[in-house]
């Protein structure tokens, strides 16, 4: 199984024009660009990006049916290896949620063979990882892009223990394996066919450095949940894994107060991630 690992294209306009931030990303090693805004008709960009060896995974924001409908009109033309959506709004109820993700994959099925995963956000649909376990029991054909640093945000945990039991003497509850998270984290890991390789922790949904100390620690947890992943579509005789580490601008990155200025480079994190992804699992093919 091939591993398609893509530069983000949010927060790299200091790069210069999307021509040129796409020739930066083929000079660094990426084997395509996730895109959710293309200034660039289809024609010009698909011949860039043919040009420059590279994929697109598309990005689509759709909060109703009708954005879905309209957006998968606009981004089927440049040709994407994947679509990935921010699909629905985190305030609809089950029922709502279930018939838009419903009414997405039929729409799907009758514009393209190219596969639409829905990805664990907040402010969409899947904002939460109990909320995005009942659509996955309930929708089989549902597969979702896994960025779980909004699970780890949302829930205040590393989605493995939760607190149990009186506090101590100091106020602090001891912390216990629960398996509730452990079997919504199954699931979730199951029906995984796109990644968003960034990582956040109980607070944040991009760490201070994931490179480092506790935000090194917190990367090893998610990389147990990757190579579960890669593993499972292994095994699936998927012929490609398309991943995205997607480290984003302040103020998505934790940053200086007065400057603005990230206490750690997205680009310097991303190309970080791609090569320490592929050293650690692109040998397992």
């Amino acid at each position: 199984m091939d591993l398609k690992i893509t530069k983000c294209d949010w927060g790299m306009e200091y790069l210069g024009d999307l021509s040129s931030r796409l020739r930066a990303f083929s000079e660094a090693g990426y084997d395509g660009v996730e895109c959710f805004f293309i200034d660039l008709d289809p024609s010009e960009f698909n011949e860039q990006v043919s040009e420059l060896k590279l994929e697109l995974n598309a990005g689509m924001v759709a909060p109703t049916v009708e954005a879905f409908r309209a957006e998968l009109a606009r981004v089927l033309p440049y040709n994407p290896t994947i679509i990935n959506c921010h699909g629905g709004r985190d305030y609809y109820d089950f029922d709502q949620g279930k018939a838009f993700f419903e009414e997405c994959i039929e729409i799907a099925k009758g514009e393209t063979d190219i596969e639409v995963v829905h990805e664990t956000h907040r402010r969409c649909a899947l904002y939460s990882p109990w909320g995005t376990r009942r659509y996955l029991e309930a929708i089989p054909e549902l597969f979702i892009c896994a960025d779980f640093s909004h699970f780890t945000v949302v829930s205040e945990g590393n989605m493995k223990l939760s607190t149990a039991g009186s506090p101590d003497e100091n106020g602090l509850m001891a912390l216990v394996p629960d398996p509730e998270k452990e079997a919504m984290m199954d699931i979730a890991i199951e029906r995984t066919h796109h990644i968003h390789a960034r990582v956040g922790d109980l607070h944040r949904p991009q760490c201070l450095d994931p490179r480092v100390g506790i935000g090194l620690e917190w990367t090893e947890l998610y990389e147990e949940w990757w190579h579960r992943i890669l593993d499972l579509r292994r095994r699936d005789g998927r012929p490609f894994m398309t991943v995205c580490p997607e480290f984003g601008p302040p103020p998505y990155a934790p940053a200086d107060p007065v400057t603005n200025e990230p206490y750690s480079d997205p680009w310097e994190l991303s190309f970080w991630m791609m090569e320490r992804f592929r050293k650690r699992f692109n040998g397992n093919s």
